[in-house]
């Protein structure tokens, strides 16, 4: 038995060796078969020692012939290598290393050859995910459809994948043959051939994945914007709202139509319908806001859906072409639900270009309107009525508004009650009235607001009287002339508009509404108190954009349109704001007692008449393309001219006509990009404002010396190459300068001139060098600077500075002994390009105690951002970081407790030797956290890791990650593909996939469930290569996006190090009290 076991044993290492000879090569047959000889010899030694030893038993149990096994495995494997060798020696020009080493490889370790196969593959799996997501994303965006050489692609991903599992397969039956006692490595050569040609076919997969289009796809789409809505009052708005939706989903409703006067709150509850439908995935696939206007045409409506839909007509005049444009692209964002607010006439579906809404396309349009005559020509399924507030309801609300504890007199509360009376169960008009009277506790008072809203009356088309009489009552109610003149300035601008405060008041400031005494500085203070108190008495409302409401406002519709028919009463406004005008109003239309008017954001291109309006005050002619000459005596009859607008707009020179203004107190030429001639300003002696920036004038007007009154000149990117700076100081009441983008290399007085402006509080300047910029510091004038912007070096391109800002561009930087090297309190920090740094000296940080955003970029030689540690950045809240190379980590040294405290916003990219984003130790302090972005680091493993490695390990062990603010992780696919874990519990999984299941799903195979990753501890035991993790705490992730821009990157991002999760755990204690969550965006 057993010399047959050594017969059968002999011939199938024989065989196996012979097979694998003739497959590797047949050049070296003599020398394979003296090789096979020494091999046979050696065997037969062993086998005859193993017999005469006459062990009985089950030969295969044997020990000795384990040992026999483990003997012909290491012989075959030697076999192999001389083999490889001489084939390597003999025909190494007809094969490459690599794939011989790939082979050989393969038959020593198959499983890690495989494991390294998948990975690529998984990898590939990946590309083909974001190739089709791009195809799709430019399908909906633009109609595009993917090029040949994208389905040529696709198609041999698929056979890829179809060859894979056949090979798979294959493998898989060839573990071993002979009941497992010798692997077939005749068969398992033939597949390490298969294994690395398929190796190579996947690498040139995955390298031919570079299309040049997938710029086009960087952003998902909208699905609509969420809007800010009012409570609704009483149960009358809240059946309206129940009804509606009920209409909503209802499919065999396509358009739904709803109507009433202006003020009774239409918006309000559309507004919600719309944030409903954000809210719910399933129903639609875009969410669509537009608001029409009085002044709609078919045109300015077309743009207005067009705009939403981030759509672009370019030069497209055909009504019938815009209208083609817009049906195939509401066609391929399939399911949309469309709502056209304050829609004042009816116009046709076909015309608009919108598809017919049916049960079949399940798309939906809802209007609103103040007439159901429009609802009935826009052939509206169904129809719901807006009516007024009930006596109950509208009392509730008047009390809201004008404060109860004014109410506890009783002869006061039935006053009230009558005036609620008067507000007819309007709601704009009991909120505006309510504040009017808001804390009034003097009954004559009471009785003489009623008595006024007894007696008022007026009529605006679409308004109801008694809503205009109450908003009157309102306007009369205000505080002042003051007050009431600033806020009628308000309707200059287009219905609808979004105005920004600060330019708001500037025009106040510049016509002289805010009084002829103090600084423009305090000025600016008094307009901004009376914004605020004009948004307390609801006459404007203060607009959420860029983060906050105090920055931008805007006026209600129906506000706007009293305010126009109270000018329109004593002809002292013209307002066509906005209207798409292409030719100016005709002479009659310029009636001699007109004090403001507003073309602002029209098609006008010339000004060929000459109006006879010696009242005038203000002319707002700003976003208009005027490419044509002005009518030389166009501003002839305007001698009380104060106010001149006419920024961005195509205007070439002007008429000599301006030279005679001698009233006027602002002129605004601010990007006329075509303007290269202005004509003498020397009779312009109440000039305090000129704007000539981001002109083409190349010298400066004539008879600028004589602007003794001059406080606001702004010079910044003009043409001019030659500025007399020593003029400057002759402005004695010059406040406010701006010279960004002038260099002044070539003036030596330049530092000196800027010292001996004695007055100024606002200084926007460029340095040119280091020692221009140390001079101006060394002086101490920016002590008497209220705000200041500043740039040293040459920036290559002009950007939007900040409050407070300093700029370094290519530039040397070193250390310097004094900390009052910059301005005290920056707000802003940036440094681009500079040299002389590996951190940021203490002479920049001694000075940025109270910096809030901070840019560093491209700076080679910087390794670390924070070194010291009694540096701390309390308020810095948006730290951006772009390509620095060298950077190692964001700190060095131990952090002290407020070291980033206030840090919202930290941005990463291009730094790629950054390793660890956040040491432990660091992570402790920030508690305002609220979004991370990481783009192309390649080597970037951890996110969150432990600190420097001489701190004690017990405390970093038993901290705890406690980020509760923490909203939005952004990572580039990069990072996914390495992505190994995030853990967290299930309750706040599904509260962050409810709402944005596409671009998570992305994230779910590396998702693990608490409790599940608490069970791995069984899976340690076994595969000592799985690291243990801990329990720590990261409150509110609320938001996790990926890019969809392939970048190439084999590094791995770890999740745990030490015993540690990088991302996101949940504490049980946490699951009664989730952090909101607020979405996924993609990058």
């Amino acid at each position: 038995m057993l010399g047959s076991n050594h017969r059968v044993s002999t011939a199938l290492f024989n065989n196996a060796a012979a097979a694998t000879a003739n497959l590797l090569i047949a050049l070296t047959r003599s020398a394979w078969a003296k090789a096979q000889r020494h091999v046979s010899q050696n065997f037969a030694v062993v086998s005859s020692r193993w017999i005469s030893n006459k062990h009985g038993g089950d030969w295969r149990s044997s020990s000795q012939w384990l040992h026999m096994r483990m003997f012909l495995k290491i012989q075959a494997m030697e076999i192999v290598g001389a083999v490889a060798n001489l084939f390597q020696l003999f025909c190494g020009q007809c094969c490459s290393n690599d794939s011989i080493s790939e082979q050989c490889r393969y038959l020593r370790k198959p499983q890690a050859v495989l494991q390294i196969l998948e990975e690529n593959l998984k990898l590939l799996a990946a590309r083909e995910a974001d190739v089709k997501k791009m195809l799709h994303l430019g399908k909906v965006l633009s109609g595009m459809d993917p090029t040949a050489e994208v389905n040529l692609w696709l198609e041999n991903v698929q056979k890829m994948k179809t060859i894979m599992a056949s090979l798979g397969k294959e493998i898989q039956d060839n573990k071993n043959c002979l009941c497992g006692c010798f692997p077939n490595y005749y068969r398992r050569m033939k597949l390490g051939n298969s294994v690395t040609k398929k190796m190579n076919e996947v690498h040139k997969l995955l390298d031919d994945n570079k299309f040049s289009d997938s710029s086009l796809v960087n952003k998902v789409p909208e699905r609509g914007k969420t809007l800010p809505v009012t409570t609704l009052v009483g149960e009358t708005a809240k059946s309206i709202l129940l009804r509606t939706w009920e209409y909503v989903m209802d499919e065999n409703i396509g358009i739904i139509g709803i109507y009433g006067m202006g003020g009774v709150g239409k918006t309000s509850i559309v507004k919600e319908i719309n944030n409903q439908l954000l809210s719910k995935i399933a129903l639609f696939d875009n969410v669509i806001w537009v608001t029409a206007s009085k002044d709609s045409n078919l045109q300015k409506l077309q743009k207005g859906i067009a705009n939403e839909i981030g759509l672009s007509f370019g030069d497209e005049d055909s009504e019938h072409k815009r209208a083609s444009k817009l049906y195939e692209a509401f066609l391929r964002r399939g399911r949309f639900f469309l709502m056209l607010d304050d829609l004042w006439e009816a116009f046709s579906l076909e015309e608009i270009g919108i598809p017919n809404p049916t049960n079949v396309n399940g798309c939906k349009l809802l209007i609103t309107t103040r007439s159901s005559n429009v609802c009935h020509s826009m052939e509206t399924v169904k129809e719901i009525e807006v009516r007024v507030l009930s006596m109950e309801e509208a009392w509730d609300l008047f009390k809201q508004k004008v404060g109860e504890e004014v109410l506890t007199s009783p002869r006061i509360q039935h006053l009230a009650k009558d005036v609620v009376k008067e507000c007819a169960g309007l709601p704009l008009a009991i909120i505006t009235v309510g504040r009017a009277l808001r804390k009034e506790n003097s009954i004559r008072q009471w009785q003489t607001a009623l008595s006024e809203l007894r007696n008022s009356t007026a009529n605006i088309e679409g308004v109801d009287n008694q809503v205009f009489s109450r908003l009157r009552f309102s306007y009369d109610r205000l505080k002042d002339d003051m007050t009431r003149s600033c806020f009628l300035y308000c309707a200059l601008y287009p219905e609808d508009h979004i105005i920004e405060v600060e330019e708001l008041i500037k025009y106040w400031l510049w016509e002289g509404l805010l009084g002829s005494f103090g600084s423009q500085m305090v000025k600016m203070r008094l307009g901004k108190i009376i914004v605020n108190e004009l948004k307390s008495a609801c006459m404007i409302e203060g607009v959420y954009q860029d983060g906050n409401t105090d920055e931008y406002v805007k006026m209600h519709d129906v506000i706007r349109d009293m305010v126009i028919a109270l000018t329109r009463a004593n002809s002292s406004f013209m307002i066509k704001a906005g209207l798409g005008l292409q030719l100016p109003p005709v002479e009659n239309e310029w009636p001699p007692d007109l004090e403001r008017v507003s073309l602002m954001r029209n098609d006008l291109s010339c000004l060929s008449r000459e109006p006879k309006c010696p009242k005038l005050c203000t002319l707002l002619l700003q976003y208009n393309s005027i490419n044509k000459e002005i009518h030389h005596s166009f501003f002839h009859h305007m001698q009380n001219l104060k106010v001149l607008d006419l920024s961005f707009t195509g205007v070439d020179s002007l008429p000599i006509s301006l030279s005679n203004l001698a009233s006027l107190r602002a002129l605004l030429l601010r990007s006329c990009w075509n303007l290269s001639y202005v004509p003498t300003l020397a009779k312009l002696k109440e000039l305090r404002v000129l704007d000539l920036s981001y002109t083409s004038i190349e010298h400066l007007p004539e008879g600028m010396d004589m602007l003794i009154n001059l406080q606001y000149l702004d010079l910044s990117y003009t043409g001019a190459h030659e500025i007399p700076v020593l003029r400057f100081r002759e402005y004695k009441f010059l406040e406010s300068l701006f010279i960004n983008g002038l260099i002044f290399s070539q003036e030596p007085n330049f530092v000196d001139a800027l010292v001996n402006c004695s007055s100024l509080a606002v200084l926007e300047a460029n340095f040119s060098t280091m020692q221009e910029f140390d001079k101006y510091i060394a002086s101490g004038h920016w002590n008497m600077l209220e705000n200041f912007r500043f740039v040293i070096g040459h920036p290559p391109y002009s950007t939007h500075m900040g409050t407070d800002s300093v700029r370094f561009f290519g530039v040397h930087i070193y250390e310097r002994p004094s900390p009052d090297w910059l301005p005290r309190g920056i707000l802003e920090l940036e440094i681009n390009d500079c040299t002389g740094i590996t951190h940021l000296p203490v002479c920049i940080t001694a000075a940025a105690s109270q910096l809030q955003h901070c840019r560093i970029n491209y700076c080679d030689e910087m390794e670390w951002i924070i070194t010291t540690e009694w540096i701390t950045f309390p308020n810095l809240e948006w730290l951006e970081i772009e390509g620095l190379r060298k950077l190692s980590r964001l700190c060095k040294g131990i952090t002290p407790v407020g070291t980033l405290a206030s840090l919202r916003i930290l941005h990463v990219t291009a730094c790629n030797d950054l390793k660890t984003l956040l040491p432990l130790e660091l992570v402790q302090h920030l508690r305002n956290l609220e979004e991370i972005t990481i783009q192309n680091c390649d080597k970037m493993m951890e996110i969150i890791a432990e600190g420097e490695e001489n701190q004690g390990v017990t405390e970093v062990n038993n901290a705890k990650i406690d980020l509760p603010r923490l909203q939005k992780l952004k990572l580039r696919q990069q990072l996914l593909h390495s992505l190994k874990q995030i853990k967290g519990s299930r309750w706040w999984w599904q509260a962050l996939t409810e709402n944005h299941e596409d671009s998570l799903n992305l994230l779910y195979p590396v998702f693990k469930e608490e409790l599940e990753i608490h069970s791995l501890g069984e899976e340690n035991a076994e595969n000592p290569s799985l690291e243990e993790e801990d329990t720590h705490s990261i409150h509110s992730v609320s938001s996790i996006a990926s890019s969809y821009e392939v970048a190439e990157s084999n590094t791995q991002l770890t999740a745990v190090q030490h015993g540690r999760a990088f991302l996101a755990n949940i504490n049980e204690q946490n699951q009664h009290n989730p952090s909101p969550c607020s979405g996924v965006s993609i990058m």
